[in-house]
């Protein structure tokens, strides 16, 4: 008896902290919240970002910083198209000329916002950048405020201001070319904010955005995740664990803004994504559809194991990106015959 009692004392006290505690931690203390949504403290420690050849990058690019607000420095890198690229580099570009070749005609940009997790230095997102080299592109890839090497704490709106602030840099520097948008999980609810600001502002629209394994809000996204699955069953599990994130500011509702872009989508989805499942981004693809907004949508089938950060990986990708590219220039082309 003395052990059975012992057992059901053991299993309450675990009950309590587990399914009581827990909740409540989330309830009460919006940092909680904050950590488990953005996770910026997963990342190497001592890593050094100045040198992106370190990292994996293959084409000539760069380190630099941008300030924000005061006290808010991002950490940034510039990878320049595959064309570009200059096998003797024994003396270094400076600064302007890779600022200069931001306007370089005929080369377009992809403004890359990434995932909770990591740094812009995260091998699956590295492996992105080469691809987008090789088409080609110019990517400019950096660090929301609390990642990597940038300064100051992950919120919601302050992330929005960073990649405003990141969007007019580059902007300012494109001259004609095309700037697309390119977000991947956490970074597609960050990408479709500033795409629905930017087409409701005097600030040129940007030519396309790339969305990789998105989700319609993040309500929905904390109901499904791997971490909520132990408590769902809970009665207290939308007021304690879901709702307090709206409470604190995290919303990240792409559904709401998805019908108010003003260019091309591109959505990829794997269907064993088990971080985001597939089914959100089809939400989202219907309400952008529902809305008029231009749509394609790509999903990667079980068997290629491409989950939530692997769609890299397929051998498709490449062509499917650059028909995509070329299908924003076109349209990017009619609306500023259009409006002149």
């Amino acid at each position: 008896m003395g052990f059975l009692f012992d057992l059901i004392k053991s299993l309450l006290w675990f009950f309590a902290i587990v399914y009581v505690a827990i909740p409540l931690l989330f309830y009460f203390l919006p940092a909680v919240s904050h950590t488990l949504i953005f996770m910026t403290a997963v990342k190497w420690p001592f890593a050094n970002y100045s040198d992106p050849r370190t990292h994996g990058v293959k084409y000539e690019s760069r380190n630099f910083y941008l300030n924000v607000e005061p006290g808010i420095v991002l950490g940034c890198w510039q990878i320049l198209p595959k064309a570009l690229y200059r096998r003797d580099q024994s003396s270094s570009r400076s600064e302007r000329e890779f600022d200069e070749l931001l306007a370089q005609q005929g080369y377009p940009i992809v403004m890359y916002m990434h995932g909770n997790t990591w740094t812009r230095s995260a091998a699956h997102r590295v492996l992105l950048y080469n691809m987008l080299s090789e088409l080609n592109l110019h990517v400019i890839a950096f660090d929301y405020r609390g990642f990597g090497d940038s300064t100051g704490m992950a919120s919601e709106e302050g992330i929005n201001r960073d990649v405003q602030a990141m969007y007019r840099w580059i902007s300012e520097r494109s001259g004609e070319n095309p700037i697309l948008l390119w977000g991947h999980s956490l970074g597609t609810a960050i990408a479709t904010r500033l795409g629905q600001e930017v087409c409701h502002s005097d600030v040129r629209r940007p030519a396309g955005l790339v969305l990789e394994a998105p989700f319609n809000n993040l309500a929905e996204v904390v109901r499904h995740h791997p971490f909520t699955y132990m408590f769902r069953w809970l009665p207290w599990f939308e007021q304690t664990i879901v709702q307090p994130c709206a409470k604190n500011d995290l919303n990240f509702n792409t559904d709401l803004r998805i019908r108010h872009l003003c260019f091309p989508l591109l959505f990829l989805h794997a269907k064993d994504d088990r971080i985001i499942p597939f089914h959100l981004a089809k939400k989202l693809e219907q309400e952008a559809k529902d809305a008029g907004v231009d749509t394609t949508f790509i999903e990667f089938d079980h068997p290629h194991n491409y989950g939530h950060k692997y769609i890299i990986n397929a051998p498709e990708l490449p062509d499917v990106v650059y028909e995509f590219v070329q299908h924003c220039i076109s349209q990017d082309h009619v609306i500023s015959s259009n409006a002149k």
